[in-house]
């Protein structure tokens, strides 16, 4: 139902409109004193029609630029118009925000969807100051959700907290925060730290303690903080360049969790998973696996995601792997086409098992395996159970030792039986026993084609 790109030879057909970018009576724009026109900034209210000439001396004259990427022949995008209409209109008062429509099927436009990697439509992006943010938009497509979004944009990058408990309040709602301690109100590394927090602003929660008993001697210090990592920074705090490439570091992690809140926007990324699963009460395999990446595997950065799970609430990829909660840690490689398993966790800790394992991933290995169970390797990925009647005959032998209790009137054996059957269903549907094909579920969290649907009045 999502409106895919006409990769065809109709786009060759399109005829020019000749519709013109600018508005009725606008002036023209002004050359410089260099030559150059510079395209003057429509004034907020409307969406601006953007083209590939346009589209980068708008952007980079706005500190927020909201982009729709659409197409007319879409009617998910003829749905977005109104919509989109409508958030220009709540952000007139907001002079730091345009919003921008862009139609890929124009001929001067090519250049603009390709670079931003345009598959789907409608699709909503976000500049800031012309460079993309990671994510696109995936929110709810009403007025108020944008507007709403937007205005979290323009918040201040580093916000002020009193004491731990806020601290480790961010952390619990962020995971990833960058914390900057300070002795007083005001100290000359201050501004250093707001200058990266504001440079990464897009990347990283930043937030900063002013009085914090953690300050140190020399009044200021720099910290990054997890669930299950804390590590301080011990640079040169007058050096902006040092401070913003260990901030990075931390901002953007080799081992990072997925959450249904950015599944989407890691499957995209189009990248094998090494994934671990992990028991939510217990994080110390988290931080085994998180030092064995980064001490072994950081060669891969490019060619593999390595990624972080919490086993409860993505109990279902679990079944698929013959494997139950009380199992985890469970580590694996999801390719989104299959699903291999890790024979056991702990190996993560002997000399090259790990790597031998994204190397059969590379070399084919894992997936001759999969189509060939014969073939005897020793990362080999979990296979289906064959289809058998043992559930069947098991919930028949059960059957038949409550009428054999009632029979002899044994209550102490009808008591153990009907336990046993009450356990058999409480975790039937953790069953790894059960018949199901090893396909890997992670991919469920790509787009789909539901992906721009209207689920209600006021969402697309």
């Amino acid at each position: 139902s999502h409106c895919k790109m006409r990769l065809l030879a109709v786009a060759a057909l399109v005829v020019a409109c000749g519709r013109a970018c600018q508005a009725e009576g606008e002036p023209e724009p002004a050359a410089d004193q260099g030559g150059e026109v510079a395209t003057m900034l429509p004034p907020p209210g409307e969406p601006i029609v953007l083209s590939d000439e346009t589209f980068d001396q708008i952007g980079s004259q706005t500190e927020i630029m909201v982009v729709n990427f659409y197409a007319n022949w879409c009617r998910f995008s003829q749905m977005l118009k109104p919509v989109y209409q409508a958030t220009a209109a709540k952000l007139v008062d907001e002079p730091r925000v345009r919003l921008g429509s862009i139609d890929c099927e124009g001929q001067d436009t090519v250049q603009s969807r390709e670079r931003n990697h345009i598959t789907k439509y409608p699709t909503i992006k976000i500049f800031r100051r012309g460079v993309p943010l990671k994510s696109e938009y995936r929110g709810q497509r009403s007025p108020d959700a944008i507007a709403a979004y937007v205005q979290t944009l323009l918040a201040e990058p580093v916000l002020n907290v009193n004491n731990n408990e806020e601290v480790d309040g961010h952390v619990e709602k962020h995971r990833r925060v960058i914390i900057g301690h300070f002795s007083g109100s005001e100290h000359d590394n201050m501004g250093v730290y707001e200058g990266v927090a504001a440079k990464l602003r897009d990347d990283c929660h930043f937030v900063m303690y002013k009085g914090s008993p953690a300050a140190g001697d020399d009044g200021a210090k720099i910290m990054f903080k997890s669930k299950t990592h804390e590590e301080t920074y011990i640079g040169d705090m007058n050096n902006p360049d040092a401070m913003l490439y260990w901030v990075t570091e931390q901002c953007s992690p080799l081992v990072r969790e997925i959450t249904f809140q950015n599944g989407e926007e890691l499957t995209e990324e189009g990248l094998p998973f090494l994934i671990m699963f992990y028991n939510p009460e217990d994080h110390e395999p988290v931080v085994q696996f998180t030092d064995a990446v980064k001490a072994r595997l950081s060669g891969e950065r490019g060619q593999v995601n390595f990624i972080t799970a919490d086993g409860h609430k993505f109990a279902h990829p679990l079944r698929h792997l013959g494997k139950t909660k009380k199992d985890l840690p469970i580590l694996a490689i999801d390719t989104f086409k299959h699903m291999y398993l890790f024979n056991d966790f702990n190996d993560i800790h002997t000399d090259d098992k790990l790597e031998q394992f994204i190397r059969d991933l590379h070399s084919g290995k894992l997936h001759h395996s999969f189509h060939h169970p014969q073939a005897q390797i020793e990362a080999q990925p979990t296979k289906a159970p064959k289809p058998t009647e043992e559930g069947e005959k098991n919930a028949e032998t059960l059957a038949e030792k409550v009428e054999k209790a009632v029979a002899h009137k044994n209550p102490e054996v009808l008591e153990g039986v009907k336990k046993r059957q009450d356990e058999h269903q409480e975790h039937e549907e953790d069953d790894p026993s059960k018949p199901v094909p090893v396909k890997s579920i992670l991919k469920n969290l790509k787009p789909n084609n539901f992906r721009y649907s209207f689920r209600h009045s006021d969402e697309l």
